[in-house]
């Protein structure tokens, strides 16, 4: 893998300074986006990205092992889902990860026609590796990450309908996003129509995450045997369904509402639990003369299957985020944010009380909260900053702060991607601790992207007794990546 890597910055490199060579040949005479053949018209697309990354200590691989890994999912008297296994230490954890996109999308009249075949790998992997979140393929796949039909109209108002594989993203994508960090993105199987008429827009969607079908019912034991028997059952699977609407009143208030309904039954997916989920979420969001801020509060309620009963949910999420783009050289640029997502710690043991664990249902991970992908919108106090500066066309850099904290001290800490870190039930610590991470991005051709970065987090208490509990000794982990993008038009 070290080799690999060297491999990766080599041809980075030499990426770079090819691109920078020819960038003025390039600009003088750039590609078409569209090519109109009579009443077609075909808008070819390219995207190739490849990333290397390295973790010191990662906090979420190696020590117990958890299966499933949905955020309503529970162990009998326990805040975690089952322990399936456990694994050795992880010192030092780094991975190549790949994905190649191309894309032919066709217009005719109020007709489109759209298909994105995507290649995303990660190097070496045999088949084991937990670099996505719920909603997303593993890889190694070669599958379309796009592929849909849609019949719309543009007369004054647009109406759209659109069906087939599609990315979906609604707000900042706290609640439904696609999640374009990780290695495979997200797209949902839906069918989505949208309206817009004046200052509204409305959307709405429904989208299959687990199809109808057979499952194995857990075992039964005879008193005339000791063997056991499974049972065969037919369920529905899983289903999400979404409505938001926008009123773009002024330029500095925009209002928007969502509303979303999760069901899910057998058969499903290690990343979701049978429950009923019900979300409405309410956001304001304005962006004027270098002002750019967004409020967004969020209640969920429904019910959650246990052990024979069904634990009632409800459970509330904030949160808020703000920056400034100064008249200062450079694009000085100054940001905030804070947000707060309650927890369950299941105290009682006997699943009868009201879960208050939020689940965000399918976000985006690293450009919310936290770039090292260290928590998520669920049980969770954080606050934090950052400072980026522009001062080259080509150039970028960002620098921020984080400080987390648990909401229950004895709940459940889960990373970006949903996937539970521990529990320490006899925790009383908060603080999971302090995040300090940069970035770098270099765009020296419009075609192409370099971009770095280092993150290091420092633990707190809190942080302290949950890794402990998960056999994953506590210490400072380090993050650094690599990345270079080509992308067409």
């Amino acid at each position: 893998m070290t080799t690999g890597l060297r491999l990766f910055a080599a041809t980075a490199l030499g990426l770079s300074v090819a691109s920078s060579a020819s960038r003025a040949a390039a600009q003088a005479s750039p590609l078409p986006d569209s090519f109109v053949v009579g009443a077609w018209t075909f808008r070819p697309s390219l995207e190739v990205r490849v990333r290397g990354e390295y973790r010191r200590h990662p906090f979420d691989a190696g020590g117990d092992v958890y299966d499933p890994t949905a955020v309503l999912a529970e162990d009998y008297q326990s805040a975690l889902p089952r322990v399936a296994g456990t694994q050795p230490e992880v010192s030092n954890q780094y991975y190549v990860t790949e994905r190649a996109r191309l894309g032919l999308a066709v217009d005719r009249g109020p007709v489109t026609a759209a298909v994105t075949l995507q290649d995303a790998r990660v190097w070496g992997d045999v088949g084991v590796t937990p670099l996505v979140g719920p909603g997303e393929p593993v890889p190694s796949v070669l599958a379309p990450s796009e592929a849909y039909l849609e019949v719309h109209t543009r007369s004054g108002r647009r109406v759209f309908l659109r069906v087939g594989r599609q990315q979906v993203m609604w707000g900042d994508g706290r609640l439904v996003g696609a999640n374009d960090w990780s290695v495979t993105g997200r797209s949902l199987d839906a069918a989505r129509f949208g309206l817009q008429a004046g200052d509204f827009d409305v959307e709405t969607f429904a989208a299959m995450l687990a199809t109808p079908g057979r499952y194995a019912t857990p075992s039964t034991a005879t008193a005339a045997t000791t063997s056991s028997t499974a049972n065969v059952a037919e369920g529905s699977g899983a289903q999400l369904y979404g409505l938001n609407a926008a009123w773009h009143a002024l330029p500095l208030l925009n209002v928007e509402a969502t509303g979303l309904a999760r069901i899910v039954r057998d058969p499903t997916p290690s990343t979701l639990t049978p429950s009923n989920t019900f979300v409405v979420d309410g956001r304001l969001v304005g962006d004027r003369r270098g002002v750019r801020y967004a409020v967004e509060g969020a209640y969920e309620l429904g019910q959650v299957a246990s052990y024979g009963v069904d634990r009632d949910l409800r459970a509330f999420a904030l949160a808020a985020r703000a920056s400034w783009e100064t008249a200062l050289p450079g694009h000085l640029t100054f940001s905030g944010e804070a947000a707060y997502a309650s927890g369950d710690t299941n105290e009682s043991g006997s699943f009868k009380g009201t879960m208050t664990r939020f689940d965000p249902i399918l976000p985006d991970e690293h450009t919310l909260l936290s770039p090292m992908s260290v928590v998520a919108w669920s049980n969770l106090m954080l606050g934090g900053g950052s400072i980026g500066v522009q001062p080259l066309e080509e150039l970028s850099l960002l620098a921020g702060y984080r400080y987390a904290a648990l909401a229950q001290p004895g709940g459940r800490w889960s990373n970006a991607a949903l996937y539970p870190i521990g529990a320490a039930p006899s925790n009383t610590a908060r603080s999971l601790g302090h995040e300090i991470d940069a970035s770098v991005r270099l765009t020296p051709w419009k075609a192409f992207e370099v971009e770095t970065g280092y993150g290091l987090f420092a633990r707190g208490a809190g942080a302290d007794a949950i890794l402990r509990a998960a056999n994953r000794p506590a210490t400072l982990q380090h993050w650094a990546y690599l990345q270079t993008t080509v992308r067409v038009p």
